[in-house]
């Protein structure tokens, strides 16, 4: 079978061309998104009330450090602990951000400049595109193919490494692929990473969804990696607060000072609304997070059985909310396939395009909605190519 990656094909970036195709969405009474990757939970009750408590009592002209209330940050610490085994001192480690888009933006401005290299597994989450790009910096992709499961090849990665390069991105699970780097991989990478002198940028922020037994490894956690590796988390996903913006980073206190004066220059602290949340999702009550892995998990099924029955090729979801799909024997470009799902079978899929040049005959379709209604996505779709493949 063919190792040759995808060809590249030049377009818009991955937000203009959602948002495109979410306008035309809303023409349809009956329309199914399956595109932006925000769950559909309720925020757990808990959480909103003490947002709620907060937006009563908080002074508004109580100033907040810029890396984020104390209170936040001793959680974050333990809960890092807990879940990724990585050591992180909340006075120097740790700075919290107005959610994971941000996070990336400032773990890239704060580890590359002009003409620094950044090894990426291709395809990859389209932010890091845009922020590796903001920063100067070139963005370096290392292939993975869908019938590898998109699994990072640690010889393509040697093979990459040149003297201008300075990073390694490590997202796991992956966005989009939804593969999990395992961790006799991880601690390859890390390796490399330590033989050539490499910051490591992991983004964890689906590290409680995992499936079939996937385990996650954080970098950080290995011995002697915490020197050289920033990681992100959001609560977005883990609690269903997309939009309330509170995420975090850790990691060395050279690069963590780093990142609070780009902080301070930009944004400045996040909201402490929003934080209040965050301190109430960490301390309160957790079983929300099994419930949302259990419906994951019955809905990945759901959206697998879809996508045999099409046709499509795809590595096996490990983790994460998202299937990555080969839709090449419609013999269409990703957004022009897109578009005709959206226009004959009134689904929102996104682009592959979007998450990489290579990437222009792909989907990625989240499982982020009932059963029933990802059932029907899929019956409609299959109805939709039917006479094209």
């Amino acid at each position: 079978m063919s190792t040759t990656a995808p060809k590249a094909t030049p377009g818009r970036t991955g937000t203009a061309l959602l948002y495109s195709l979410i306008d035309q969405l809303k023409t349809y009474p009956d329309g199914i998104s399956l595109g932006r990757g925000d769950p559909d939970f309720d925020t757990p009750p808990h959480i909103r009330a003490a947002v709620e408590a907060a937006l009563r009592e908080e002074d508004p002209a109580k100033p907040v450090p810029t890396n984020g209330l104390s209170e936040l940050r001793q959680l974050i610490s333990k809960r890092v602990k807990a879940v990724n085994n990585i050591d992180a001192d909340p006075e120097t480690d740790i700075v919290v951000t107005n959610g994971g888009q941000e996070a990336v933006f400032l773990m890239i401005q704060a580890a590359v400049g002009p003409g620094d290299e950044v090894l990426v597994a291709d395809p990859n989450y389209n932010t890091y595109t845009d922020a590796i790009a903001f920063a100067g910096a070139v963005r370096v992709a290392v292939p993975t193919f869908v019938h590898e499961n998109y699994a990072i090849d640690p010889d393509r990665l040697r093979a990459a490494i040149t003297p201008r390069s300075r990073a390694i991105l490590m997202v796991s699970p992956n966005n989009p692929t939804a593969a999990v780097i395992p961790p006799a991989l991880v601690k390859e990478l890390c390796q490399i990473a330590e033989e050539h002198d490499l910051i490591i940028i992991a983004d964890d922020i689906y590290d409680r969804f995992l499936y079939d037994g996937a385990q996650h490894l954080s970098p950080s956690s290995l011995p002697g990696m915490k020197k050289r590796t920033m990681t992100l988390n959001a609560f977005s996903k883990t609690y269903s607060m997309c939009g309330w913006r509170c995420g975090w980073i850790t990691g060395p206190a050279d690069l963590m000072r780093q990142v609070r004066r780009l902080k301070e220059g930009t944004s400045g602290a996040t909201s402490i609304v929003a934080q209040r949340g965050g301190i109430a999702a960490l301390s309160g009550p957790q079983h929300t997070i099994q419930e949302f892995l259990e419906t994951y998990i019955r809905r990945r099924k759901v959206v697998m059985a879809g996508a045999d029955k099409i046709g499509f090729r795809y590595g096996v979801p490990q983790g994460g909310q998202f299937i990555f799909v080969d839709a090449s024997k419609f013999g269409m470009s990703s957004l022009d396939l897109a578009k005709y799902v959206l226009e004959r079978a009134r689904v929102l899929a996104y682009p592959g395009r979007s998450f990489g040049e290579g990437w222009d005959q792909y989907l990625r379709v989240t499982f982020l909605a009932p059963e029933e209604t990802l059932a029907t996505a899929f019956s409609r779709m299959h109805d939709a190519l039917k006479d094209l493949g």
